[in-house]
């Protein structure tokens, strides 16, 4: 009889720290853990793993667990869209990176759409093609500047090598401390 490839799932409590753990058993290998968007800890671990090396990992682990959920309490989440709100900020954000466009001397895109991404603010294809954020209207202007530079140095440069980030640099010099403050902005989930 072939084995079932579902996963199950289940609440722990550690013993040390006391950190509530929402584990999920599975086809895998190796333990990993992650942290949702609310910092609680959640297990990926291998089928017949213990809970004691399960216990052991998280705690031999805590001080990264608390590093990352201090990270994760400092971030601004943003507010979730209905589409109608996301259609309307999708025709702002598109005049907005027209008119960027138009002043822009680099390459320029095939095509700008706006979609409500998850994990991103923003992607380039091979193609040439600019995905943007829905969100993007939600930070300061001179990140959703930053995004749009960055997406139209990948027609350059498809890579985050030492090529891709002078590319960047020649429009948006601070492009460091703009990542930094992007990365303070939790983008909700679907």
């Amino acid at each position: 009889m072939p084995s079932s490839s579902k996963s199950t799932t289940r609440e722990y409590i550690t013993s040390v720290h006391r950190l509530s753990v929402l584990i999920t058993y599975g086809k895998r290998r190796r333990l990993k853990i992650t942290l949702d968007d609310d910092g609680r800890v959640c297990a990926f671990a291998p089928k017949y793993m213990t809970l004691k090396d399960i216990d052991r990992f998280i705690e031999d682990n805590y001080s990264w667990i608390e590093k990352h959920r201090a990270k994760l309490a400092g971030r601004v989440k943003l507010s979730p869209i209905d589409p109608v709100e996301q259609r309307r900020k999708a025709r702002i954000i598109k005049a907005r990176a027209s008119a960027f466009l138009a002043v822009y001397d680099g390459k320029k895109p095939v095509r700008i759409t706006v979609r409500n991404m998850t994990s991103r603010w923003g992607s380039c294809s091979a193609n040439g093609n600019i995905s943007l954020n829905v969100y993007l209207l939600d930070v300061e202007p001179e990140l959703f500047d930053y995004v749009l530079i960055h997406e139209l140095s990948h027609l350059y440069h498809m890579n985050h090598s030492a090529a891709f980030w002078e590319q960047v640099s020649k429009y948006c010099p601070d492009y460091k401390k703009c990542r930094a403050r992007l990365r303070q902005y939790q983008i909700p989930k679907k």
